[in-house]
């Protein structure tokens, strides 16, 4: 569509432009959000399946580092931010024990293991007794597993990404889907 120039610049010179401080008059600042809370009704979490990931820091990232730390029965892991946490913005290097790691995937399955909110408990070294003094923990952080690698063949864990998951934060997490009944379902049994 073609405009001629002078209704085009007719139009630009009734215009007025608004300063930031006058826009922001007109668009008051959203509320701070509500910390989240569980719906009357619906069932919480138990307590008692709560389940703490053990680990210790590391300093250093790369290859010949991670597999050392697979040959010690520990896996590489990171733990990020969720503000600006694809840019690396705070994010804690860690290794947390295989054996437990491999457990949990066992017996959670591993769709149903990266839905799961743990208690990453950051320890200075791991204790041969699983009871840690309060003295010995570095960090508490409640934390949502984001990824994990397996060994093709054997289904060793070979690293875990978590990222932090505080009570305010909003995160998108894979929920799996389990049908019960399938056996005895006729739309199930077809397809």
């Amino acid at each position: 569509m073609y405009l001629p120039r002078h209704i085009l610049i007719r139009t630009f010179i009734h215009r007025r432009p608004f300063s930031h401080s006058a826009a922001a008059i007109l668009h008051p600042p959203e509320p701070d959000l509500e910390p989240f809370t569980y719906l009357p009704g619906f069932p919480k979490p138990n307590p008692k399946y709560d389940e703490t990931i053990l680990a210790i820091p590391r300093r250093d990232s790369g290859k010949n580092i991670s597999a050392k730390e697979r040959k010690v029965g520990r896996v590489p892991s990171i733990v990020f931010e969720q503000e600006d946490g694809q840019h690396g913005g705070n994010k804690r290097l860690i290794s947390v024990r295989s054996d437990q790691i491999r457990k949990l995937v066992n017996h959670l399955g591993r769709s149903f293991f990266l839905s799961r909110l743990f208690n990453l408990q950051v320890l200075h070294q791991f204790d041969s007794d699983s009871n840690s003094n309060d003295d010995d923990v570095i960090e508490n952080v409640r934390v949502l597993p984001r990824s994990i690698h397996l060994k093709a063949g054997t289904d060793a864990p070979l690293n875990v990404t978590f990222i932090r998951a505080p009570s305010e934060a909003w995160l998108k997490v894979d929920i799996p889907i389990v049908f019960r009944g399938d056996d005895i379902s006729p739309g199930l049994k077809k397809g």
